[in-house]
């Protein structure tokens, strides 16, 4: 099992919980380093981070006393809670009348089972590269090619949490929500290495319908 179809199965199970309880509203499954796993349909990408990015500031408060396991929320509007498992974190979001008993079972003993029954599947841990957002700088010119250009540092980060030896195609998502998967190489310009930048073609960028100067959502492309 590689890691597309591991994520493809939490993925899965995901959905087949929101079936079950029409109540939880949203779910997925991320990384320490804030990679998303997998998320049900109904994840909306942007709301997701949101969390994520909530939850990584508590958890960095909470390891003065020893780390954070759970987080739940009771408000007004609905029910949040977000569990520790195994290296991974569950996110659960559901409707203020939604079964609490129901949604501790789910991450206290469901979803750990489920990836339990995966890992036995999967004979080595599975790595998760967190995306990145990268500022956009258009390349032009006859012998431009389809390669975007990324910091060689950024590369070899990816290639070291996913144990290969390089990384050669990347995904690229624009907050529009165009997506696109090109080739990947060194920027070949000094100046601008070190900046945070990615170079893209001008036709890839028409395809993503993004501009010089832009923000965009990079990882490496699955396998």
């Amino acid at each position: 099992m590689n890691k597309n179809q591991y994520a493809v199965a939490l993925k899965n199970a995901l959905t087949e919980i929101k079936k079950t309880c029409p109540d939880v509203s949203r779910s997925f499954i991320f990384t320490q380093d804030g990679a998303i796993v997998a998320g049900d349909l109904e994840s909306d990408e942007k709301t997701t981070e949101k969390m994520i990015q909530s939850f990584q500031s508590v958890a960095e408060k909470a390891d003065t006393i020893g780390g954070l396991k759970a987080f739940y929320v009771n408000g007004k509007k609905g029910k949040v809670i977000l569990s520790s498992v195994n290296d991974m974190y569950l996110a659960l979001a559901a409707s203020k009348n939604a079964d609490t008993t129901y949604l501790h079972s789910v991450t206290r003993v469901i979803i750990p089972t489920v990836m339990k029954l995966l890992e036995t599947i999967t004979p080595t841990p599975l790595q998760f590269a967190p995306s990145k957002q990268l500022v956009v700088d258009t390349l032009s010119g006859f012998f431009v090619g389809d390669s975007v250009q990324i910091d060689m540092e950024i590369l070899e980060e990816w290639s070291k949490l996913l144990n290969q030896k390089s990384v050669d195609r990347v995904e690229i998502e624009a907050f529009g929500g165009k997506a696109a998967q090109c080739k990947v190489k060194e920027i070949n310009d000094a100046k601008l290495k070190g900046k945070g930048m990615i170079r893209i073609p001008e036709k890839v960028c028409n395809t993503l319908e993004v501009k010089k100067g832009e923000l965009v959502k990079v990882k490496p492309a699955s396998t």
